[in-house]
């Protein structure tokens, strides 16, 4: 690869890194659950749970946080967790461009 073509594709990644929005780690799963009642049908009936819940998880300090969202809080951070991914694959690229610059240069 030339050093044009890898300037080219290294600018072009900068350019997608600015217009990506807030990023977050972790994950955001629905949870329907039982309630304490057992005359409840949702003790019988696996459809009949209460829900969705969500629920988003992360880590920080080693240690894993939980936190109970709106719906609409999920949504927005699943936002995020996807920006976070995308972050850390133009980040990989950019990795193995610089890579093959430092390797071209003499």
């Amino acid at each position: 690869m030339e050093y044009q073509q890898l300037h080219k594709e290294f600018s072009a990644l900068k350019r997608k890194l600015t217009k990506i929005g807030f990023i977050s780690t972790g994950s955001v799963i629905a949870m329907y659950k039982r309630c304490g009642k057992t005359s409840c049908a949702c003790h019988q009936d696996e459809k009949a749970r209460h829900g969705p819940y969500f629920v988003w998880t992360r880590k920080v300090r080693a240690k894993t946080v939980t936190r109970t969202l709106t719906p609409d809080q999920a949504e927005l951070c699943k936002r995020c967790v996807a920006n976070m991914r995308e972050v850390e694959e133009i980040l990989e690229r950019m990795k193995e461009l610089s890579v093959h610059y430092i390797e071209k240069k003499k």
